[in-house]
C-alpha cells in the first residue's frame, strides 16, 4: 500500500522518517513540513527572510530537527514554532573562487543525544553541539571537523558515534556547486 501525500509546491529534496508517523520533507519551494501520516495533514515551517531552499533535513528527537540549506544556513527547529529557534549562518563558509555560501549538502544527528554532522564541499565534515534547552541556551554550537575529500553527498553517524559514514563524490548530488 502506498499513500500520497500533497504539499510541496516545488521537488521534495530529502526526507526523515526519525519521528513516529510524522516524517519531515524539505523542498525546493523554501518550505519544511511535518506531515501527520494518520491525519493526512501537515505543517508548514518557512525559515523566512532571504534564506534558499533545504538541501538536506534530519529529525534530532521528537520534538527538534536540522535543515541545512543552499545559502549554507544550518537551523535547528522545535516541532512547536514556525522558524528557526537557532541558525548558524555560513556554516562550512565561503568558496575560495567565488566568495559564494557553500550549501549544506548533508546532515545526520546521533539519537538520543546532542551531537550533529553536516556536510558541503569544503573538505571537511563539522560536528555540532544541538542545544534544545530554554530561552538562550537554544542553538548551535561548533565542536568540531574531520577533513574529507570531494562533495560530501550523504552522511550517517554509527552507533555510538562509533564511526562516521560520508558519501562522497567529484560532482555534487543536486548538481548545485557554489565553487565555480
Amino acid at each position: 500500500y502506498v499513500e500520497t501525500m500533497y504539499g510541496h509546491q516545488a521537488a521534495v529534496s530529502a526526507v526523515s522518517c526519525a519521528r513516529r508517523e510524522r516524517p519531515i520533507s524539505v523542498g525546493r519551494d523554501r518550505t519544511v513540513r511535518s506531515w501527520k501520516l494518520a491525519e493526512e495533514t501537515h505543517l508548514i515551517y518557512r525559515p523566512g527572510g532571504r534564506v534558499s531552499s533545504a538541501d538536506c533535513v534530519c529529525a534530532a528527537n521528537d520534538n527538534w530537527f536540522l535543515s541545512g540549506h543552499e545559502d549554507g544556513n544550518l537551523s535547528l527547529w522545535s516541532v512547536d514554532k514556525k522558524r528557526p529557534v537557532g541558525t548558524v549562518q555560513l556554516a562550512h563558509g565561503l568558496t575560495d573562487r567565488t566568495s559564494l555560501p557553500r550549501g549544506i549538502t548533508a546532515v545526520d544527528v546521533l539519537p538520543s543525544s546532542d551531537v550533529a554532522v553536516t556536510g558541503s564541499c569544503d573538505g571537511y565534515a563539522r560536528f555540532w553541539n544541538v542545544r534544545t534547552g530554554d530561552g538562550e541556551e537554544r542553538g548551535l554550537e561548533s565542536i568540531g571537523r574531520v577533513p574529507l575529500h570531494g562533495y560530501v553527498n550523504d552522511l550517517a553517524l554509527g552507533p555510538r558515534a562509533r564511526f562516521l559514514v560520508a558519501a562522497g563524490g567529484q560532482e555534487p548530488r543536486l548538481e548545485v556547486d557554489g565553487t565555480e
